[in-house]
C-alpha cells in the first residue's frame, strides 16, 4: 500500500474539521510515518486505545501531502527512510506547519542525528527499539500538551488584540471594552444575540464581528434591514417563494435557506410585521422555514444576529413586538453605547477615519490640528460614530494642507465664527439662555435640546439647499429618521411648507 494508509475514525477527514465542537477540543490526532509497515500497525494499535485518532504514512512525501490536507498535533517521525529523510521532512514541516510538534524516532546508533533535529525544532525523540510502549505513549502526550498550551497562549494574545481593535469597531473606552468582552464571549457560540444602540453606533460591524470570529466564518452572513422591505414582501425575502403562490411568484429560496449553515443579520428587527414574527419564531425554535405557498417546511441551520435601535420592550407593551420572541433573540443582548458616552474613543476613531480618507483619496493628510480636535469632542453626535466619519471624510476633502483645521470640518466655520463673537447668540451667558435660567431643570433642558434640535437640522437643510436625503448622509442618519426629526423640529405650524427635495 502506498500513501496514508490507515485512517482510524471518520474525524480524521478534512471535511470534519468544522464538525469539532468548540466546548469538547477534539482528540489528539497522531501522524505515525515510518517506512516499516509492521512497526506503523503496532504503534497504531497502541495509540488508538490510548485515545489518540492515529494517521499512518509509509514515507515522508506522503507524510506532507496528508498535512497538507488533515489538521495533526504530533508528528511521529522516523529519521532513517528511503527517498525523504526524518530530518528533511522535520525542516518542511516547521516551515509549513510549525504549530504542528514532532517527535523522531531513532535507532540507538544515531541519537547525534535525533539530538540535532530537536535543535531543528523538534519537540522530543525516541530510540528504536522501544523498551516500553509508555514511552511513546507518554512522550506523545507530552507534545499535545505542549501545543495545546501554545495554542492558548496565542489564542489570548489574538483576544488581547481585538479588544483594542475589534474588527472594524474601533475604541478603548470602558463601554467599549464591555462590548468586546460580551461580543467574544458569544462569538463561538450558537446562541441568537441582539445588539441595541442607536443609529450609527455600528450595530452591523458588531454582528459582522461576531460572525467571523464564529465556528461559521467560513460560511455567509446574509444581512437584511428589516424596515426596508415593504410588509408585503417580508416573508418572501425572508423565507422564500413556491411559483404560483402569489402573482408573479416564483420558486426561490429566501434569506434563511441562503445563509444555510451561517448567520442571518436581522437589522431593524423592531420594524417586523406581526406575521413574520410569527414565522421567526417558529425559524429560532425548531430550525424550520416554509417558503409562501409551500407545503411542507425546510430545515435550515442558520444562527440569528437582530439589532435595533428602538425600545422592543415599549413595542411588547404597545402590542407591535411579540415578547416570545423578545426573549428566543435577547439571548445575549450586547449593548452598544452612543459617541456621546464614549467621547474618549474621539481621537482614535477620527485618526483611523483621517488615514482611510486620505488613503483613498491620495492626499497627505496626517494630522489633525488641536482646536479640531477640541470641536470633534465637543460636539453632540446625534449620529454617532457614522455621523464623525462623514465628518472626517468632508474635512479631508476641504483641507488644504497637512493637516484638519476647525474650518475644513462640515460644522467647524460657524462655530469659529461664534467663537469670534465672544458669545453665540444674544441673551447667552455661559452656553444657557437666560429665559432657561428661571426654568426648571427638567423643563429647560427638553427646551435647550429642541432649541438644538431645530438649529443642527436648519442648518444641514440651509447647507444642503433643503435636500433631505444629502442632509441625512451629512448626519449620519438613516433618511426616514432625519425626516422625523424634521417634522418634530418645524413642528405644526409648519404643515403648509413644501415638502423638501429627496
Amino acid at each position: 500500500m502506498s500513501g496514508a494508509d490507515a485512517a482510524t475514525s471518520t474525524s480524521e477527514r478534512p471535511s470534519s474539521r468544522g464538525a469539532e465542537s468548540a466546548s469538547t477540543p477534539p482528540k489528539a490526532r497522531v501522524l505515525v510515518v515510518d517506512d516499516e509497515p509492521a512497526l506503523r500497525r503496532s504503534l497504531a494499535r497502541v495509540l488508538m486505545a490510548e485515545g489518540f485518532d492515529v494517521l499512518t504514512a509509509e514515507d515522508g512525501a506522503a507524510g506532507l501531502s496528508l498535512l497538507a490536507t488533515t489538521r495533526v498535533d504530533v508528528i511521529l517521525l522516523d529519521v532513517m527512510m528511503p527517498g525523504l529523510g526524518g530530518v528533511e521532512v522535520l525542516g518542511r514541516v516547521k516551515e509549513q506547519h510549525p504549530e504542528v510538534e514532532v517527535v523522531m524516532m531513532t535507532a540507538f546508533g544515531d541519537i547525534d542525528t535525533a539530538v540535532a533535529a530537536v535543535r531543528a525544532g523538534a519537540y522530543n525523540f525516541l530510540t528504536k527499539p522501544f523498551g516500553h510502549t509508555e514511552a511513546v505513549v507518554l512522550a506523545l502526550s507530552q507534545a499535545v500538551e505542549h501545543k495545546r498550551l501554545v495554542d492558548r497562549t496565542r489564542a489570548l494574545e489574538q483576544r488581547l488584540v481585538e479588544h483594542e481593535r475589534f474588527g472594524e469597531l474601533i475604541g478603548r473606552s470602558p463601554r467599549m471594552q464591555d462590548v468586546y468582552r460580551v461580543a467574544l464571549g458569544a462569538a463561538p457560540t450558537t446562541s441568537t444575540v441582539l445588539i441595541l444602540g442607536e443609529n450609527g453606533t455600528g450595530k452591523e460591524l458588531v454582528a459582522r464581528a461576531i460572525h467571523q470570529h464564529s465556528l461559521r466564518g467560513d460560511r455567509p452572513l446574509r444581512a437584511i434591514n428589516c424596515g426596508a422591505i415593504p410588509d408585503t414582501l417580508v416573508e418572501t425575502e425572508l423565507f422564500g417563494s413556491v411559483r404560483g403562490a402569489f402573482t408573479g411568484a416564483m420558486d426561490r429560496p429566501g434569506l434563511f435557506e441562503l445563509a444555510d449553515k451561517g448567520t442571518v443579520f436581522l437589522d431593524e428587527i423592531g420594524d417586523l410585521p406581526l406575521a413574520a414574527q410569527a414565522k421567526l419564531l417558529r425559524a429560532l425554535a425548531e430550525g424550520e422555514v416554509k417558503r409562501v405557498g409551500a407545503m411542507e417546511p425546510k430545515t435550515v441551520d442558520v444562527r440569528v444576529i437582530a439589532a435595533t435601535n428602538v425600545d422592543l420592550k415599549e413595542r411588547i407593551g404597545s402590542g407591535r413586538f411579540r415578547e416570545d420572541l423578545y426573549y428566543r433573540l435577547a439571548v445575549i443582548p450586547v449593548h452598544l453605547p452612543p459617541l456621546r458616552q464614549r467621547k474618549e474613543d474621539i481621537p482614535l476613531l477620527a485618526y483611523h477615519f483621517l488615514h482611510k480618507y486620505a488613503r483613498r483619496s491620495g492626499r497627505e493628510i496626517k494630522r489633525i490640528g488641536v482646536e479640531a480636535l477640541r470641536l470633534l469632542r465637543e460636539q453632540p453626535w446625534p449620529g454617532n460614530v457614522r455621523q464623525l466619519e462623514n465628518a472626517i471624510e468632508h474635512a479631508v476633502v476641504m483641507a488644504r494642507g497637512d493637516s484638519i483645521m476647525p474650518g475644513d470640518l462640515p460644522f467647524g466655520r460657524e462655530d469659529a465664527s461664534s467663537a469670534e463673537e465672544g458669545t453665540g447668540s444674544a441673551g447667552m451667558i455661559g452656553g444657557i439662555d437666560d429665559a432657561l435660567a428661571d426654568l426648571p431643570y427638567a423643563e429647560a433642558k427638553d427646551r435647550a435640546g429642541l432649541a438644538f434640535d431645530g438649529a443642527y437640522v436648519e442648518r444641514l437643510m440651509k447647507r444642503t439647499g433643503g435636500n433631505v436625503s444629502e442632509a441625512a448622509r451629512q448626519a449620519g442618519m438613516d433618511r426616514s429618521n432625519f425626516r422625523r426629526l424634521l417634522k418634530k423640529v418645524r413642528g405644526a405650524g409648519k404643515k403648509d411648507e413644501p415638502e423638501p427635495e429627496e
